[in-house]
């Protein structure tokens, strides 16, 4: 739903160094994933909100790319040891501000100021869109300010998506290890940092699993609710040990602790592929397109979804629209031939494999996508040909969608005792192409055959269960994900409803605290003895409006008697406003339309 989505655009370094730049992107990102942990709003990923970093775009084009109703900016200054970050809502569709903050801190009072920013960033949506249930923002697993900058700087370094700045990252996070050896998430992004190059194949394998893997579970000792521990491991659990059942089982304790978790949400979209869940597949897919709309990646998973699941046309046009937007994107272009070649668009796609681009200026012919599109069409002659290439010249484009034309061809050929034998050889370095051997008409041919029983020995499928260390209780983990959650469940008692909403509507006549033009939810909370999500609810289930309609409405009400008062004739329109409780001439004029359907010219007038 567009009205309960926020995106947090990457706040502004006010600092005089250029090098501070990583913090304020630090901090940006922390503010993300604490609002990315509620389960009431769709907050914009990472990506997609830091294409906008450094380009002047209205707010209003930047809403409807991102397709959010209100939008956080602001801005972050270091100065030696002392911090100010200011924040602030914009209303996306009449483009006005309706709260800002600055919070001066010193350095170490850092994590603090994170944990204040995002409450206060909560509850002001709240109050502006509605009902949302909000519980403790940060459970910080951090507190040293210095190993806390060496784990953004790392971060920051990981997001160029480059060997080199990935080792480079690899050192500052171990850093950061160093000093803080007991959070969880330092030691799960050397987990991530360590597979995305073992997935590469830019360190060898089986020293980037066994890295990944004794992080990782560091990471899960430290804390099983951490989103990113569970992530990690998780995924070490698929791409090393092809285990699908502790992979889904992790994955979906990352999406409980954080619901938007778009590495998670695309994740888990493949391993449902595998597990023949394929509604799930595509819906999580598309919810992470909705977090994330502008990155190629997610567009990506979808057409690789689409193609797994024989959906080729369909797939087909999700990856023409990836290229449309990153030409050289060389994942996708392999994919495109791969769809291309199951269409049975033989020609096209043996033109489409001459150019494939390895960066935005250097392209290269690819022998093996050509060979397997020569033996799929029964050009045998050719398809040995390019086999020969093949082997003369090995290959590797670190593409997901990268296939062993060894393998395929040979299949082909008629050669399956070569086949067999290249594939046990693939099955022992647990190349990722096998892991959709179902789906792969090559691989079908070869179901005939009793050696086909092989495959059986690509994926590890035993259920699993793990001792939480935190609570004693032993959990299966992939029942965790079938919890029923009723989110309309009442916060009160029923006989305490109407009790609380007579409170209420006594209260606000009697002490007319609207008048008040810095009144929050909170604040009129406490004066009502409730909880906060207490009365949000209250608001928004047993009196249809959420806090900022429900006080506006008092307001605007106020300003109508004030405005038909003689005694006021010569107090301006936004004097009125003001004396009624608004702050600001661009809420009261939309708020006034919006209850009287009149500008307040013409209700004056009328």
């Amino acid at each position: 739903m567009k009205s309960r989505a926020i995106a947090v655009l990457p706040f502004m370094n006010m600092s005089t160094s250029v090098d501070n730049e990583y913090f304020s992107d630090g901090i940006t990102e922390e503010i993300i994933n604490a609002l990315a942990g509620i389960d009431g709003i769709k907050v914009t990923s990472r990506t997609s909100s830091f294409f906008f970093k450094g380009k002047n775009i209205p707010i209003t084009e930047i809403g409807r790319q991102l397709n959010v109703a209100t939008i956080l900016e602001g801005s972050v200054r270091l100065s030696k040891d002392v911090v100010r970050i200011t924040a602030q809502l914009i209303q996306v569709e009449e483009d006005f501000h309706f709260w800002s903050e600055t919070w001066d801190r010193k350095l170490d009072d850092i994590f603090a100021v994170q944990d204040e920013v995002s409450m206060a960033v909560a509850e002001k949506t709240r109050e502006h869109i509605g009902h949302f249930e909000i519980g403790a923002i940060s459970h910080r697993k951090n507190s040293d300010v210095g190993a806390y900058e060496l784990y953004l700087k790392s971060r920051s370094n990981f997001y160029k998506f480059q060997k080199n700045d990935i080792l480079f990252a690899i050192d500052q996070i171990r850093g950061a290890i160093a000093l803080e050896p007991t959070c969880p998430f330092y030691h799960a992004s050397e987990a991530i940092y360590y597979g995305y190059l073992g997935l590469i194949n830019a360190v060898p394998v089986q020293e980037a699993f066994a890295i990944s893997r004794a992080a990782a579970e560091k990471a899960i000792q430290l804390d099983c609710t951490d989103p990113e521990a569970n992530y990690s491991i998780g995924m070490v659990s698929y791409f090393f040990e092809k285990d699908l059942d502790m992979a889904q089982s992790y994955l979906n304790l990352a999406l409980k602790y954080r619901p938007n978790y778009v590495n998670a949400l695309l994740g888990g979209s493949v391993i449902d592929v595998l597990t023949d869940h394929p509604d799930r597949a595509i819906e999580r897919v598309k919810k992470a397109i909705e977090i994330d709309p502008l990155s190629p990646t997610n567009i990506y998973y979808h057409a690789a979804a689409l193609l797994r699941l024989g959906r080729y046309e369909e797939s087909l046009v999700e990856v023409n629209a990836i290229l449309k937007l990153v030409p050289h994107h060389t994942n996708s272009y392999c994919l495109k031939g791969t769809i291309l070649t199951r269409l049975k668009k033989y020609e096209e796609a043996l033109a489409h494999y001459e150019a494939v681009p390895l960066n935005p200026d250097k392209t290269e012919v690819y022998y093996a996508g050509i060979g397997i599109v020569y033996a799929t069409m029964g050009n045998l002659s050719m398809a040995k040909e390019y086999l020969s290439k093949v082997l003369l010249a090995a290959q590797n484009l670190h593409v997901a969608s990268e296939e062993n034309a060894v393998v395929i061809i040979n299949i082909y050929l008629g050669n399956l005792d070569l086949a067999f034998e290249e594939i046990a050889n693939d099955i022992q370095a647990k190349k990722y192409y096998l892991n959709f051997y179902k789906e792969n008409p090559a691989l079908n041919l070869l179901l005939g055959d009793p050696r086909y029983k092989i495959f059986d020995r690509v994926f590890k499928t035993d259920g699993i269960s793990f001792q939480s260390e935190q609570s004693g209780e032993t959990k299966l983990l992939s029942g965790l994900s079938e919890e029923p959650v009723n989110k309309k469940k009442s916060l009160l008692e029923a006989g305490d409803v109407e009790t609380s909403r007579s409170q209420l509507l006594k209260y606000m006549e009697v002490a007319s605290p609207f008048l008040d033009p810095d009144l929050s939810l909170r604040a009129l909370a406490n004066v009502l003895d409730m909880h906060p999500n207490q009365l949000s609810w209250l608001l928004n289930e047993r009196l249809g409006k959420n806090f900022n309609e429900f006080i506006n409405h008092y307001r605007v009400e106020t300003f109508k008697k004030l405005a038909k008062d003689p005694s006021n004739a010569n107090v301006t329109v936004l004097g009125l406003a003001y004396d009624s409780g608004f702050n600001s001439k661009t809420v009261f004029n939309t708020y006034f339309k919006k209850e009287t359907g009149l500008t307040p010219k013409q209700f004056l007038k009328g």
